[in-house]
């Protein structure tokens, strides 16, 4: 496990010897018992200029005598004197923060990719500040508004409305910003093959002999939903077969709201033989459901979700799911936001495509 204590400073902050420096606020009392400790208090411990403190924290840009480097690190050591970031912040005109903003702070699938977010961000130096929109955009709008007045130095976002103000307001604001799971024009984006991953669990579905295919699309969601059910449709047309109106049903997200659509198809005078849900929580739900009014998944029924969480390899049956590269875009966004971030970049919108795959459980089987 790292020791946290030594990742106050820089690697420049240790003595010559390679040894930690000894922490001691019994000088700093003496010397400023009524105020934060500063650069000059260092400096004129040290019997050396201000500048000099701070090419030391800095490890640079000029060199520094050995002598006069020892000397600096004793006197914060003996201080415990700690560099402000708001300081260092209006001589750099950076924070070291990114923002990012997400819509379901309670699906695992958000957890997974922002992990991989605050990894890479807390390696490359950076801190991150979490907003959780709950697919609102009014909350999008608000957490855009109090990122730029925290003056983070960019911001990844993963809007899921049609209204795109607050990515136009960060834009306009002059702060870097990175686009998740969908295009946006005239931005940088990282998604992954939505298309695809709707015709691969159609097609998977269709090649086990089933005809009858509901498809449960996220409610509100303009996005990745649209774009598996036009994946879904695709294969459909391939197979020769027609979509049933009534067997496209609209969710809200999660395992209740799962539970409460599985219902709908039950009251139906025909059902599917087979549902793909938008994710894996609707489609845990939908099991729950269908277990409840007596049908066997996949005996009676088969289900397929999206997105493998790990709760999917755990359900009994196991889940047959699309497995999304969720740590992978959580780092490509993250590192895309911070390279764009130091090299200065404007204006650039590369997009970022990332396979998904189909991983074969339980779930799903020939119809009876």
């Amino acid at each position: 496990m790292t020791n946290r204590s030594t990742s106050l400073y820089p690697a420049a902050l240790r003595l010559a010897n390679g040894n930690l420096l000894p922490r001691s606020r019994s000088r700093a009392a003496a010397l400023a018992p009524n105020r934060q400790v500063t650069r000059n208090d260092v400096a004129a411990l040290a019997r050396v200029v201000p500048s000099t403190v701070s090419y030391v924290i800095n490890n640079g840009p000029r060199s520094v005598s050995v002598e006069a480097r020892e000397r600096v690190l004793k006197a914060i050591a003996t201080l415990g004197y700690h560099p402000s970031d708001v300081a260092r912040s209006l001589r750099t005109r950076r924070t070291k923060t990114i923002g990012l903003v997400i819509p379901d702070i309670t699906n695992p699938y958000y957890g997974e990719m922002t992990q991989a977010i605050e990894e890479v961000s807390f390696q490359r130096g950076y801190t991150v500040i979490l907003g959780h929109s709950s697919h609102l955009p009014e909350r999008e709008l608000r957490y855009s508004q109090v990122l730029r007045s925290k003056q983070v130095d960019g911001v990844i976002l993963l809007p899921e409305t049609t209204d795109l103000e607050p990515v136009h307001f960060l834009q306009r604001a002059g702060i870097q910003v990175v686009i998740l799971e969908r295009i946006v024009t005239g931005y940088p984006c990282i998604i992954a093959d939505e298309h695809h991953a709707g015709y691969l669990a159609t097609r998977h579905l269709l090649e086990l002999g089933h005809r009858g295919i509901g498809c449960i699309v996220l409610a509100g969601d303009s996005t990745s939903s649209v774009a598996r059910e036009e994946g879904y449709r695709l294969a459909l047309q391939e197979a020769g077969v027609s979509p049933q109106k009534n067997w496209i049903l609209e969710s809200e997200s999660g395992y209740i709201a799962g539970d409460t659509v599985a219902r709908c198809f039950l009251k139906l005078p025909e059902r599917p033989t087979a549902v793909i849900a938008h994710n894996d929580l609707i489609a845990i739900g939908a099991m729950k459901a269908f277990s409840e009014a007596g049908l066997k998944v996949p005996g009676d029924i088969s289900v397929i979700g999206f997105d493998d969480i790990a709760a999917a390899s755990y359900v009994q049956p196991a889940l047959t799911t699309i497995a999304y590269p969720k740590r992978q875009m959580g780092r490509a966004a993250a590192e895309m936001l911070i390279n764009l971030v130091e090299s200065g970049e404007i204006g650039f919108a590369g997009q970022q495509k990332l396979p998904v795959h189909l991983a074969v459980r339980g779930s799903a089987a020939r119809p009876v």
